[in-house]
């Protein structure tokens, strides 16, 4: 009992929403994204294996590996929402159940019957490992360390779009998953802000310890305002993208104020996905209604 608690706790609870937020905006995306009762239930399974199996991978690897420097992170001894300290005697319990996680992911994506889904969700759960593990470690890369977050956010979306029939071709070029995963690099390089005192006493190489917190907090805004430039108009999308590039102005001015960005940034996120959906469900409604009147 004791060692699934702390599966749960470094897990991140609040976590589990993410990747299944990205997959369904994927899967909206998609050109077919239900056509038969079997691949309803491969798209639900799928789902759902990104929840808290990909967050025990993302932040469960992550604990392990950043251990030194989580013991000097005040975040991460408050109240476990921005991350939590695994005790070394169960780091080896947390790294067996990524892999274990790792295993079901995979799984999931043979059912989907699309090697382009098996292939995006491949590369993602790479990308998820090497992150915090060696031999890559991409934390210690910097603007790898952030671009790297990018590309898990986008892998994510994208296993929704294959999912539901998506290719892998040009098309995929103007998918809205790329601006999401600019604006999670905008993000990660915000939180390296936040952690840079941490990490520069263990002697980790972020974007934030090398290059300094304004330069790492100017590379975030501009990725948010690339992602601005993309978009181009004042959609949902438009908005959560330009509320989030006011966030990280301000603490380029007030490195104080990194923090609190840090925290708005991740709550704008989860309301402006909840304003998407209930805005992609009322016209779903209306479309019903509208065929049904035509119809009648």
């Amino acid at each position: 009992m004791e060692g699934f608690k702390v599966l749960l706790r470094t897990s991140r609870p609040v976590g589990w929403f993410f990747g299944p937020i990205l997959y369904a905006i994927g899967l909206v995306h998609s050109p077919k994204p239900f056509t038969s009762l079997r691949k309803k239930r491969a798209v639900i399974l799928q789902l759902l294996s990104l929840s808290f199996p990909l967050s025990l991978i993302v932040f469960g690897v992550n604990d392990v590996y950043d251990f030194e420097t989580d013991t000097r992170n005040a975040r991460k001894k408050i109240d476990g929402l921005e991350g939590t300290i695994v005790d070394p005697k169960d780091h080896a319990v947390v790294t067996l159940a990524a892999w274990v996680a790792t295993a079901v992911i995979l799984a999931t994506s043979f059912t989907s019957g699309r090697r382009s889904n098996v292939a995006v969700v491949s590369l993602l759960l790479f990308m998820s490992w090497q992150y915090s593990a060696p031999p890559f470690r991409f934390k210690e890369r910097p603007f790898l360390d952030s671009l790297s977050n990018g590309v898990i956010i986008d892998l994510a979306y994208l296993a929704g779009y294959t999912a539901g029939g998506g290719r892998l071709d040009r098309r995929m070029l103007t998918l809205k998953g790329h601006v999401l995963g600019l604006c999670t690099t905008g993000v990660h390089a915000l939180g390296a802000v936040v952690d840079v005192e941490a990490d520069a006493a263990v002697g980790q190489r972020t974007i934030a310890t090398v290059f300094g917190p304004r330069l790492a907090l100017v590379f975030g805004a501009m990725s948010y305002l690339t992602a601005l430039l993309i978009e181009q108009q004042l959609t949902v999308f438009g908005v959560y993208i330009l509320g989030g590039l006011l966030m990280m102005v301000a603490p380029i001015v007030d490195l104080s104020l990194a923090h609190a960005a840090f925290q708005a940034v991740v709550y704008w996120t989860g309301v402006m996905s909840a304003i998407w959906f209930a805005e992609k469900a009322v016209a779903a409604a209306r479309q019903r209604r509208a065929s049904a009147d035509r119809r009648s």
